[in-house]
């Protein structure tokens, strides 16, 4: 998952996987200083708030399909399915997302791919139980009982009666799930359970940073990562917050 940034003054091109070490007479005027290794912070926040907008997306697609579909199944079929599903998202939901991401990375791995999954697999219990709720509901209304009564199979009428109407649900609690995959990757990075070099993320840049906070150079990559976190996250409630409305 490579990429480039344009960075520095004119168009000097930084790969976005490289190893960021640029001396004092380099065209990159270090803003931020660089870190114990002659890294250039800024560039570092950038990258790692690349890399965490990227982990949390592919973790909101993977909670949104999981919900999605649990939610689906076990709002409109009920019965025993119903109440498998209902005991599984009540098991996940006592136990905080965080915990359930860092036991599934632990076991996982390092990797982009190991980090999407765990993320993903840990935060989709609202979405179901959204969802369920929502199917629940329209599964009584009368567009669905017409379908049924002409004969229509239960993947049709799931996939493109009932689907459909979900969406401007779907995609507020997309942007809901896509600021809490962002807020446990970072957790998981802090705590040394999320993507390794070359790549990193806010939550690494924290904890990176908290290493050597007793440095000037620390104290800045660690209220930069919170700050490009904070910010990333207020945007989305914000937008799904206008969503709404």
């Amino acid at each position: 998952m490579g990429g480039w940034l344009v960075v520095g003054i004119g168009a000097y091109v930084l790969p976005m996987d490289a190893p960021v070490v640029l001396s004092d007479v380099g065209r990159w005027p270090h803003v931020l200083g660089t870190d114990a290794l002659g890294r250039d912070i800024l560039v570092r926040l950038l990258r790692g708030a690349w890399w965490s907008v990227g982990l949390g997306f592919g973790s909101m697609l993977v909670g949104l399909g999981i919900g999605v579909l649990v939610g689906l199944l076990t709002g409109y079929y009920g019965a025993w399915v119903d109440r498998v599903g209902r005991v599984v998202m009540q098991v996940l939901w006592v136990v905080p997302s965080l915990l359930w991401a860092a036991v599934l990375a632990y076991v996982l791995g390092k990797g982009v791919g190991s980090v999407i999954l765990a993320v993903g697999l840990s935060s989709w219990v609202e979405t179901g139980r959204l969802v369920r709720v929502e199917v629940q509901r329209l599964r009584r209304a009368a567009f669905v009982e017409a379908a049924v009564a002409l004969g229509y199979s239960e993947d049709r009428i799931l996939r493109r009666h009932i689907l459909p109407v979900l969406r401007p649900v779907l995609e507020v609690q997309g942007l809901s799930l896509f600021a809490t995959a962002v807020l446990i990757e970072a957790g998981l990075g802090f705590v040394g359970l999320s993507v390794g070099p070359p790549h990193v993320s806010l939550g690494v840049l924290l904890y990176e940073g908290v290493g050597w906070l007793s440095l000037p150079q620390g104290q800045i990559q660690v209220l930069g990562s919170a700050l490009l976190l904070s910010g990333m996250v207020f945007v989305l409630y914000l937008l799904s917050q206008k969503m709404r409305a």
